[in-house]
């Protein structure tokens, strides 16, 4: 791989993009995800001239003879920029210039000497001559060696530190996480308790069953850091009422015989336990029937998942209920966090425990 180092200003690389040269979602760029305080800390960066890490660029010429600059790393810094000069993003309103501070471009473009502050703001650049996969990993590897062997949870722990990450970690401490098996010293480790615990927040934020996916979890934490600010529909009132209401739930569904720890001490069983909680609110029976049905409906599920032949066994049964109860072993196994197992466990749920 040859490389060369030079410099640019953000004109340049406003001139590419009015240009249609700069291509920032070539088929090797990493996922990563800012929020919006990410993005003002960048302009912060800029205003103040301080120096930011350099743009990976690979250039190419096209069947036209026109150069194409794919954007390998640095995507999130130029779309900062191209968002801000755009209108999409404001400086921070605590930014210590109170010319500028809170402002959007349009709110500086008449002055001449702000506008060319931030055109001649200047970012250093790496021209890579080859995209070849394995070469650009090695790239990555060598640029991120010290964070690349944190867990991702961890690497929000580092990143993130608003709304939404406070509350997980704040719920991890809380002592009911413990008593129910969510919280381990064994998860603690790598903040898996935390990553779990966000997993279960997403349902009351969404409404609904999704997929197991960092990159979603990754994009959650995004745009729920500040979500009073930017996500209209939101409800922190409502969000806590949800929370608290499900958490009472399986608390008092585990005071009867130790229900969950029991049949839901795997994040699986637990997961689902919740969804299952939290989805169906208000309309719940009184845990103590639900305690009796769901104890009654696990043990088959257990019972399947001994046997060496579930379905040989599932055919020798007359109780419609193992028919519910097998379907939700079967979901159970092998890719048990995907969206449609999930959903599949959940609808059994329901099915075994509302009916």
């Amino acid at each position: 791989m040859k490389r060369r180092s030079t410099t640019q200003d953000i004109s340049w690389f406003l001139d590419l993009y009015r240009n249609d040269q700069l291509d920032l979602n070539p088929s090797y760029q990493r996922r990563s995800v800012w929020t919006e305080k990410d993005r003002k800390y960048f302009l912060d960066t800029v205003f103040r001239d301080y120096p930011c890490p350099a743009i990976f660029l690979h250039k190419e010429i096209n069947g036209a003879g026109k150069q194409i600059y794919h954007v390998v790393d640095g995507k999130q810094r130029l779309e900062t920029i191209i968002h801000f000069v755009e209108n999409k993003i404001a400086i921070d309103k605590d930014f210590e210039d109170m010319n500028i501070a809170g402002k959007k471009w349009k709110n500086i473009e008449n002055d001449a000497s702000l506008k060319k502050r931030f055109w001649d703001y200047v970012l250093p650049v790496e021209f890579i001559d080859t995209i070849e996969g394995i070469v650009i990993n090695d790239v990555f590897d060598r640029l991120n060696r010290n964070v690349k062997k944190l867990e991702r949870q961890e690497l929000r722990h580092a990143k993130y530190y608003g709304w939404f990450i406070t509350k997980a970690e704040d719920e991890s401490e809380k002592e009911e996480w413990w008593n129910l098996g969510v919280v381990t010293k064994a998860r603690m480790k790598r903040m898996k308790d935390v990553q779990f615990i966000s997993e279960l927040l997403i349902i009351i934020l969404k409404n609904r069953i999704d997929g197991f996916d960092q990159d979603y979890i990754d994009q959650i934490y995004a745009d729920y850091d500040s979500p009073q600010e930017s996500i209209s529909s939101f409800s922190e009132e409502d969000f806590f009422y949800k929370l608290e209401l499900a958490k009472k739930y399986v608390l008092e569904m585990e005071q009867q015989d130790s229900v969950v720890t029991t049949y839901a001490k795997g994040f699986g069983d637990f997961f689902s336990l919740w969804a299952f909680i939290v989805l169906n609110g208000n309309q719940l029976p009184n845990p103590e029937k639900i305690v009796k049905k769901y104890s009654e409906f696990m043990e088959k599920v257990n019972r399947l998942s001994r046997e060496k032949n579930p379905e040989q066994f599932l055919d020798d049964q007359k109780e419609d209920t193992y028919f519910t109860a097998y379907k939700y072993f079967r979901n159970s196994v092998q890719a048990s966090t995907d969206q449609s197992q999930r959903q599949a466990r959940h609808e059994a749920l329901n099915t075994a425990l509302l009916s």
